[in-house]
């Protein structure tokens, strides 16, 4: 079943995102898990990493989830809120977002994309919560994170699309 992010109402976790730096643009929304309400495009997965364009609410994301000082650290966490999309019902009210980033260096990339064009490849995986769950959240992101930085190919995207439903079976007892 082919569900937008604004379909997935029903789930405590609104979505999985990635954010990468860009050489150009800095901090960008990479990919989305279910899509964007207006990215949904019909197809049952995103098969590649591509800009994503954000409603304004939420142009600040990319920066929440990969903060400025990122590279200092081999993995970090940032924790932050996004406000309500006017027309998304999943985002009818304040979503909460963790972020687990982590660097690699591009030399050690078994693929290499065009858009890889620095030493070191930033990104991070998001996850964006109906309620603020950072703690049992912050052990699965890590193991996710590290699962797809380990792959070393960031275009296998698989890890990702498996990752939203388990993710959605935390214990909150």
């Amino acid at each position: 079943m082919n569900l937008s992010l604004d379909q997935n109402n029903d789930q405590l976790i609104a979505a999985i995102l990635v954010v990468g730096f860009h050489h150009a643009y800095g901090p960008i929304v990479e990919f989305c898990i279910p899509p964007l309400p207006y990215h949904n495009t019909g197809t049952k997965i995103q098969k590649s990493l591509e800009k994503l364009e954000l409603p304004e609410e939420w142009n600040f994301l990319p920066f929440l989830a990969l903060p400025d000082g990122a590279h200092q650290k081999d993995e970090d966490f940032a924790y932050f809120h996004l406000p309500p999309v006017p027309g998304w019902t999943v985002a009818e009210t304040t979503l909460f977002g963790i972020s687990c980033n982590r660097q690699i260096a591009s030399k050690d990339l078994l693929v290499k994309t065009p858009d890889i064009t620095r030493s070191i490849v930033q990104k991070a995986v998001v996850v964006l919560a109906k309620q603020p769950i950072f703690g049992p959240l912050r052990q699965k992101l890590a193991v996710i994170t590290a699962a797809w930085f380990n792959q070393r190919d960031f275009t296998k995207l698989e890890i990702l699309h498996v990752s939203l439903k388990p993710i959605n079976f935390i214990d909150l007892h």
